[in-house]
């Protein structure tokens, strides 16, 4: 996109909170990535706490330069500390999601009621038609939320990152007319 976009700085349904990250942030996400996340995500192996801080500040630093990836912590209205969305926009026309939730929030709903307040509100986004996400096949519990937040499987999608290279299956939903 030439301009940069405007996200909501915070989004609510009443239940959950899309925020920023703060640095503050950093020992409570740390302590949420499991093995599955690592796996998820294509980590190796645990971030140090330096490594967090500057994938944080990344998502700080990105959010304030209007994208085009912007990352949202999900939180209890408590602000407790969830797990975490983004999108990221790939053109004029589309962006892709991704989620993120801690082990002991899993199961209850948290992750599909934020996919869901974050592609509403991403529909507000001018020129915006089309959300993606990118989920392993056999990550049975993402699809089935990306289909609870309105995405329809549509195909197949080879992702390269950080040197590998995944094919996932792609899920689609379409905003606006």
């Amino acid at each position: 996109m030439d301009q940069p976009v405007r996200l909501a700085d915070s989004l609510t349904d009443g239940e959950i909170i899309l925020d920023s990250y703060r640095i503050e942030d950093v020992d409570d996400h740390m302590r949420g990535e499991d093995e599955e996340m690592l796996r998820r995500f294509g980590s190796p192996h645990r971030p140090t706490r330096e490594q967090t801080l500057v994938a944080i500040n990344r998502w700080i630093d990105a959010r304030r330069a209007g994208g085009p990836m912007f990352a949202y912590a999900l939180r209890q209205p408590s602000g407790l500390l969830m797990g975490g969305c983004e999108i990221r926009v790939l053109s004029r026309e589309r962006a892709a999601v991704s989620y993120w939730i801690y082990p002991e929030f899993r199961n209850r709903g948290y992750a599909t009621r934020a996919i869901t307040l974050l592609a509403n509100h991403a529909a507000q986004i001018d020129g915006l038609r089309q959300l993606e996400a990118h989920v392993d096949a056999d990550n049975l519990a993402s699809r089935r939320l990306a289909e609870k937040a309105g995405f329809v499987e549509a195909g197949a999608v080879t992702d390269e990152e950080a040197g590998t290279i995944s094919k996932r299956v792609l899920y689609l939903r379409h905003l606006g007319l």
